[in-house]
């Protein structure tokens, strides 16, 4: 049987990711459905009402403001002669400046919110993407470390004694089950994104240039998902159990890249950010990021600025993946089976 068939099924055929599938469909549906109920093609003539009748009930007071001179000397208003400024100010100064500007409109009073596609979808797709990523690296880890707890690949190893050809199909179908899938939850969050912005909101102007910049952030956002695959097998491979990668994985994501921007603070360290990971991955989703040292910056001067390109993100990112994947190959190749 071809061994790279034969990883790809397992893994397809696993408990975990059947239900690592069903919750990442199902928290697209819920993105979508939440952008559909709170979003609105415009208000209704109810709601133009009621803000129409507030518009005219604050208008309505200013007016009244101005025409009473002793419109502030009742107790509800004490706090507003407390003022250090009152005192100074002439009776319309003060309407103005406490009750509000004269000549409200509907609009000052409606809470609308209409979703457009153009400018908000190519958010919201990242966001699923870098999730989906997430969700698939401990996928990835958890494939390899099951492998090592059951005495599975003792076994495997045993009709294919090939370490690196092992080791190189089971990396290379997690990158494919990941990259599938990935492309798959981005085809229907757009779609259905989509199809809420034609039905609740507005489409927005989709040209061009658009599509280029949407193209080049998704295809940067997926070649990010697959290089988080690798290390999630690259750590299950070092530590031969899923236990151990998702302790380092979850260890960095909620106290180790804390760690880091604090110990840069204190060392008083020229742009601390740089030190923390999630600012080269945002940089290199956006292609590009300008850091500030606010420490340069004084009177006469504008704080110092670094650029980071999605080059140097990306050369640093894939130096750290190909850094834990060339160990875990070592290791693999080196280490005692038994």
């Amino acid at each position: 049987m071809n061994l790279f068939k034969s990883e790809l099924r397992r893994i397809l055929r696993r408990r975990l990711t059947l239900i690592f599938g069903i919750v990442m469909v199902v928290g697209v549906f819920a993105v979508a459905t939440v952008y559909g109920f709170s979003s609105s093609t415009g208000p209704s003539e109810d709601d133009l009402a009621q803000a129409q009748a507030q518009a005219d009930e604050m208008n309505a007071e200013f007016d009244e403001c101005v025409a009473d001179e002793e419109f502030f000397d009742s107790p509800e208003w004490e706090w507003a002669q407390e003022d250090p400024s009152f005192e100074g100010m002439s009776q319309e100064d003060r309407c103005d400046m406490f009750i509000g500007s004269y000549d409200y409109t509907a609009e000052d009073f409606l809470w609308t919110y209409t979703f457009v596609f153009a400018e908000e979808s190519l958010l919201v797709l990242v966001g699923i993407a870098i999730v989906a990523g997430l969700v698939l690296m401990l996928l990835s880890s958890s494939a390899i470390g099951a492998e090592w707890s059951s005495g599975g690949m003792s076994n495997l190893l045993v009709w294919h004694p090939n370490r690196m050809r092992v080791w190189g199909v089971k990396l290379g179908a997690a990158c494919v089950v990941c990259g599938a899938a990935v492309l798959a939850l981005l085809a229907l969050a757009f779609g259905l994104l989509y199809l809420v912005a034609a039905t609740r909101g507005e489409i927005g102007t989709l040209d061009s240039v658009w599509w280029g910049d949407a193209l080049e952030t998704l295809g940067r956002t997926v070649v990010l998902t697959v290089g988080m695959t690798v290390l999630g097998a690259s750590l299950a491979m070092l530590g031969r159990h899923t236990a151990i990668a998702g302790g380092v994985i979850a260890g960095y994501l909620v106290v180790g890249d804390m760690l880091v921007g604090i110990a840069g603070m204190a060392l008083k360290m020229p742009f601390p950010d740089r030190l923390s990971l999630y600012t080269w991955v945002m940089a290199w989703i956006e292609g590009r990021m300008e850091l500030y040292d606010q420490t340069s910056e004084s009177i006469d001067s504008m704080p110092d600025v670094m650029v980071i390109t999605a080059t140097d993100a990306g050369l640093l990112l894939g130096g750290i993946i190909l850094g834990f994947a060339l160990l875990a190959t070592w290791a693999f190749q080196r280490r005692d089976v038994t």
